[in-house]
Order: structure tokens, then C-alpha cells, then sequence
């Protein structure tokens, strides 16, 4: 029998391996069905391209509406923001049916050449089949949480080569904490994908730079301005794209399974313009090839513009419109882009070299990308972990500093947690507490015991079924059709009274509304009846009890995930 923490160790390994598969096969089959489709249409022509990129992406779009309208309507999307949402609110539980679907819908849709990116699935991915299987071999509760956290970072470490990358970027944006207790797991979790990785495809950078990386002291002097550039190209990309999403859903009488085709189509019209004029095909997909080209230099500057704008506007398009994707690929994309154009316009008025101009790029990857998540830790050290070039972190820790300062002033949250808020899930409910100070702001609802077992004082037949079923200390007893609150009794009163025949001996109850916060209660729980508050909703209903023993509990699951 293994003790607990060797079962942990296992479990996590488990999770690294199952990481670096998920994103082995969930990456390499995108990448084959884009080649098997699109590549041919590259090398026939313009009108070959346009016409045989229509039914392409017309078919792309229309089996995704229809996979994510008929199987799991929870799998369109990046994924990071569902992902989150299940951490918290469903203790790391992804259904079998949203894996499965958003393992086909997603090479569907980016290997049929809508514009979104692998990575924000792939973390789907892998922390779903970690769980499921955890779940197989017994992993209950709170561990699932473990489980879909450590997934989620081999996941993302297998899908960029970023082992690193991988554990900021789920303490920074899925557990909001980078002090969680969870660190060593991730960072197993983390090692063993990448190992796996390396063991199985070699320890090749994502992006190769063709020029060594020094100290340029001009290119330092540039990079406010084109790191607030590209974070501005992010800003308003999430500001379209989120806003654009909102009223699709609130306002389109399309329906829902016609939606990605809108996004499909709108990608077809903006590649073909752009594969017109430049010969490019980077504005479809991952746009991985245009994005290393544009690293290299061997993107004119009318090339550069209308990349940026045809990506901007494919990918608003596809994620608006109900797409199976993320938007971490995209906005590398757009930063990339944004920072070849600025530093090739600025390179022979200030004489920057073609090392300054690299530098310059890559420092709009990481502001653009910063920008979008707002986890600036891992702006920095994806990028950084993608290129092995050691050199860039100076900058990129500016260009992040630059890129924090505008998204903050220009979007009220990051990308994911407005994506969850226009869903109209609030989080604070779920979330464990990280100080003394929030735990106060709380409401008391997110720790109740919910719905509360109440006893009629007019029925004591039920009343003794409800004792039977019950080991509770004290009942919020109700009367009426109203089922109006008149106290509290402790379960021995109320025996007694149901065998002696007599009136029940109810105290007055300490009853407190749904919206109240823990700081508003303290008093009120420790002189209350037996220890118990009655939550009450707006029209007055029970709907929940409080008690000291619900603090104790959420204490103890506070100490078990993190």
C-alpha cells in the first residue's frame, strides 16, 4: 500500500506523461490536417487557393457548429476560462463528452484553418484526461483539483517546450496564487512532460533566432514604445473580440451551429485578400511558419501590415463567432507582427541592426501576449523558454511592464476572466481565500451548508422522517405554505417533544440574508441559538445554515488545495 505522499508523486508523474501525449497528438494532428488541406491550395494559385479554401473552411466551420451545437457546447472556445471555471466551481471535473469533442472540433477548426491557437485547448486537454483518469484509479474531491492543475501544466509545458512557462501560467491564471502548495507537484508535473517530450521529439526551440541577442542600447530605448503598441494591438483585439462574442450570443438570430461558419467565412475572405497580395498564408491557423518568417526579417513591410490586420480580424472573427480555439498562438502572432513593423519602420532612421530588430520583435510577442492573459511572469518566460535565448529577459521584463501598465488601464480584466463574467458565473463563490483581510469580504453563501434541512412545526410526521435521515445538532424550524422561518431547535428538544406529544420549545433564530459577508456575521454567529445561522434569500426563504463547522471545513479545504 502506498502512503499518501508516494501516491501523490505517482499521480503526478502520471499527469506529466498524460500532458505531454495529449499535446503530442492533439498538436501533430492539427498540424497534418492543415498541411493535407492547405498546402496543395498554397501552391496552385490564387484562384485555386480561394476557391478550394471556401469549401475548406465552409466545411471546417459547419462540422464544428455542429459538434459543439449537438455534443458539448461547453467545448468552443480557448478552454482556459472552462477550465478555470471547473477548478474552482466543480473541483476539477471536465466531462468526458467536452474532451472528447474539443479534441476533434479543435484540429477541425484550426487544421481547417480558422485562426486560433492549440495551447489554450491543449491545457483543457490535458488537465480533462488527468482527472478522468485519476478519477478511474480513485482520486476523489479536492484531489481532482490537483489533478486537472498538474495536467494543465504539462499540457501547456509539451505544447511550446516552456516547462517553466507551464507552472507560472497555471499559478498565475488558474489558481491565482504563486505561493499555492501545489508548486512542487506542478513542477513535477512540468519536468516529467518535458522529458517526455524531449525523449520522444528532441529538445528543439519553438522559434529559432537567427542572430544572437546582445545589448542593444537603442533597441532598449524602443521598446516602450513598441511594447505599448503591441499591448494596444492586444487590448483592442480583446476588446473586439469578447465584445463582438456578447452580442452574437445576446442579439443573432443565426443559429448556433451556423456561427463558426460566420467566423470560418470571414477568415477565408481576410486570408485570400492577404494571400492575394503577399503569397502568405500565416493569417489561417496557428500561423506558426509566417511567424518564424517574420522573425528572420523575410517579411517586407507591406507583407507585416497586412498580416496584422488579416490575423486581427480572422481571429476576432473566429472566437467571436463560436470557434474551438485559443488565442494564445494569435496574439503571439499579432505582437510578432506588430514588432517587425514598428522596428523595420524605425531601423534606418535610428540605425538599428538586425539583431535590434529581433529583439524588438520578440519583445512584441511577449507585450501583445501579456497584454491579452495578464500573467506577466509568463509573458516573459514562454518567450524566453521558446527562443533558449537567455539574452531576451531584460527586455521582456520591460516590455511586460509596459504591457501591464496599458491592459490595465485599457481593460478592466484579462481576457479569460472576462470571458467567465460574460458568462455570468461569478467565482468568488468557489474560490478558497488567500489572506485574512479577503477572507472577511466573503460572502457567507460560498461556505453555507446549502440547501438546509428544515422541520415543519406543522407536520410532524415529516419531521421525524427528516431526524431519521439526519445527524444535524439543530433544525431552522418553518410553518405555513409560506414556509415562513420561526427559529431554531436543537434535535434533542424536538425528540423529546414529538414523544411527549407536546409543543415544540423554538428559540428565536440568528437569521442572516444570502449577500452577507463573513466580516457583517462574527457577532451574530456567536450568540445565535445552538450555534447556527439561518440564511435567508431576498423573499425570505431558508435556503442554507452557517455554522462554526463550516468554517472549520473550508479552513481545511483551503489547506488541501493549495
Amino acid at each position: 500500500m502506498f502512503t499518501k505522499s508516494t501516491r501523490e508523486i505517482l499521480l503526478t508523474v502520471l499527469c506529466g506523461v498524460v500532458g505531454c501525449f495529449v499535446a503530442l497528438a492533439f498538436g501533430n494532428g492539427i498540424n497534418r490536417f492543415f498541411d493535407i488541406l492547405w498546402m496543395p491550395l498554397k501552391q496552385g494559385g490564387i484562384w485555386h487557393f480561394a476557391v478550394g479554401g471556401f469549401l475548406v473552411l465552409s466545411a471546417a466551420g459547419l462540422l464544428t457548429g455542429g459538434l459543439l451545437s449537438f455534443l458539448a457546447p461547453d467545448a468552443a472556445g480557448s478552454g482556459i476560462p472552462q477550465l478555470k471555471v471547473a477548478y474552482w466551481r466543480d473541483m476539477g471535473r471536465i466531462r468526458k463528452q467536452t474532451v472528447a469533442v474539443k479534441f476533434l472540433a479543435g484540429i477541425i477548426s484550426m487544421g481547417g484553418g480558422m485562426s486560433l491557437g492549440k495551447e489554450g485547448p491543449t491545457v483543457q486537454l490535458a488537465a480533462g484526461v488527468s482527472v478522468l483518469l485519476g478519477q478511474k484509479l480513485g482520486v476523489i474531491n479536492l484531489q481532482n483539483r490537483a489533478m486537472s492543475a498538474c495536467g494543465a501544466a504539462a499540457g501547456l509545458a509539451a505544447a511550446f517546450n516552456t516547462p517553466i512557462a507551464g507552472v507560472t501560467f497555471v499559478l498565475e491564471e488558474i489558481l491565482e496564487n504563486l505561493n499555492s502548495r501545489l508548486i512542487g507537484r506542478l513542477l513535477l508535473a512540468s519536468f516529467v512532460s518535458v522529458f517526455v517530450l524531449y525523449v520522444l521529439n528532441g529538445d528543439h526551440a519553438v522559434l529559432g533566432l537567427h542572430q544572437a541577442i546582445h545589448f542593444y542600447w537603442r533597441a532598449y530605448l524602443m521598446i516602450p514604445l513598441v511594447s505599448a503598441l503591441a499591448a494596444l494591438v492586444g487590448v483592442y483585439f480583446q476588446k473586439a473580440a469578447l465584445g463582438w462574442k456578447l452580442r452574437i450570443r445576446t442579439q443573432s438570430k443565426i443559429p448556433s451551429m451556423l456561427r463558426p461558419l460566420v467566423g470560418a467565412l470571414t477568415t477565408w475572405a481576410s486570408a485570400t485578400l492577404v494571400f492575394a497580395a503577399t503569397g502568405h498564408i500565416g493569417v489561417l491557423g496557428l500561423g506558426y511558419e509566417d511567424l518564424n518568417a517574420c522573425i528572420a526579417g523575410s517579411l517586407g513591410l507591406v507583407a507585416l501590415a497586412l498580416l496584422l490586420l488579416g490575423k486581427w480580424v480572422a481571429t476576432t472573427a473566429s472566437y467571436a463567432w463560436g470557434g474551438c480555439g485559443g488565442i494564445f498562438a494569435p496574439t503571439l502572432c499579432l505582437g510578432a507582427f506588430t514588432g517587425a513593423l514598428c522596428s523595420g519602420l524605425l531601423a534606418a532612421p535610428f540605425h538599428l541592426s538586425r539583431g535590434a530588430v529581433e529583439l524588438l520583435t520578440v519583445a512584441g510577442m511577449s507585450a501583445c501576449l501579456g497584454a491579452v492573459v495578464r500573467a506577466p511572469v509568463t509573458s516573459i518566460m514562454i518567450v524566453f523558454e521558446m527562443t533558449h535565448d537567455f539574452a531576451l529577459v531584460p527586455p521582456l521584463m520591460l516590455g511586460a511592464l509596459i504591457s501591464q501598465f496599458v491592459s490595465r488601464r485599457g481593460c478592466k480584466e484579462n481576457f479569460y476572466s472576462q470571458v467567465i463574467i460574460d458568462d455570468g458565473i461569478d467565482l468568488t463563490l468557489h474560490r478558497t481565500v488567500q489572506d485574512f483581510s479577503d477572507w472577511k469580504k466573503r460572502r457567507v453563501a460560498a461556505f453555507a451548508t446549502m440547501p438546509a434541512r428544515c422541520l415543519r412545526r406543522d407536520n410532524k410526521e415529516l419531521a421525524r422522517e427528516v431526524l431519521e435521515a439526519t445527524p444535524f445538532a439543530a433544525y431552522p424550524v418553518i410553518k405555513g405554505t409560506e414556509e415562513k422561518l420561526i427559529g431554531v431547535i436543537s434535535r434533542e428538544d424536538c425528540l423529546q417533544a414529538l414523544q411527549r406529544n407536546e409543543d415544540w420549545r423554538v428559540q428565536p433564530a440568528g437569521a442572516v440574508l444570502l449577500d452577507a459577508t463573513l466580516d457583517q456575521v462574527g457577532k451574530s454567529l456567536v450568540d445565535a441559538p445552538h450555534g447556527i445561522l439561518v440564511i435567508l434569500n431576498s423573499a425570505g426563504g431558508v435556503c442554507g445554515i452557517f455554522t462554526l463547522h463550516d468554517l472549520l471545513r473550508c479552513q481545511q479545504a483551503v489547506m488541501d488545495a493549495e
